[in-house]
């Protein structure tokens, strides 16, 4: 539990952390020495970006629908935080798209050259909500692997949990039979010490009674 609990924190600590910087790349906040390194990362994974929450978000789906999945509230939680993560650079760059700033307060909407990125973000989400409704291989297997491979591992703890409780309750079971088996030796001792003593107390009676004679 407490190895899920730091895993959760991680994750979550890494996904704000891509959020922060996805933000100071943006220069929606600004921040001395930090802001230099997002906007160099942003450079270097710029291409990359627009595949991130679609990826999340179709995890999350997946996650959602398996049927056998291990600890599956707790990893739809962590995926649930991933794409609350993702949602917010998801929002601001959907706004991006359109905005009403035209002339007359028209609405403007942002060119597929402008905001090719954006785009191809939204695009990507369409197709993963209908690939997942559909049951499409929209991922072509690579997330579905992910996902089995969590499934996989969540099924060996579980398997390692009920065979470390057979083994606890085997050996419960041999230490009552241990202390049943030492009670019932003492017993048998104590019997034989009455009998014992009863048999020597029947002859002492028997040897006053023919002095007497």
């Amino acid at each position: 539990m407490l190895r899920k609990v730091l895993a959760v924190l991680a994750i979550n600590v890494f996904l704000f952390l891509v959020v922060l910087f996805s933000f100071l790349a943006a220069d929606v906040y600004t921040i001395s020495y930090l802001t230099p390194i997002a906007h160099f990362l942003a450079l270097i994974l710029s291409p990359f970006a627009p595949l991130i929450a679609p990826c999340m978000f179709g995890t999350f789906l997946k996650v959602c629908q398996h049927e056998t999945c291990p600890g599956k509230k707790t990893w739809v939680f962590v995926m649930a935080c991933w794409c609350f993560n993702s949602a917010q650079v998801v929002y601001r760059d959907v706004r991006s798209l359109w905005s009403w700033t035209g002339e007359d307060d028209a609405l403007e909407i942002c060119g597929v050259r402008e905001c090719k990125g954006s785009w191809v973000e939204v695009g990507l989400l369409v197709v993963v909500v209908l690939g997942q409704w559909r049951g499409w291989r929209w991922d072509v297997g690579l997330i579905g692997k992910f996902v089995e491979a969590i499934v996989e591992h969540g099924r060996k703890e579980e398997e390692a949990k009920r065979l470390k409780a057979l083994e606890n309750d085997v050996e419960k079971r041999i230490a009552v039979n241990e202390k049943m088996q030492t009670m019932a030796e003492a017993e048998v001792a104590v019997a034989d010490v009455d009998k014992a003593a009863l048999q020597e107390r029947i002859e002492d009676v028997e040897r006053k009674e023919v002095e007497k004679v």
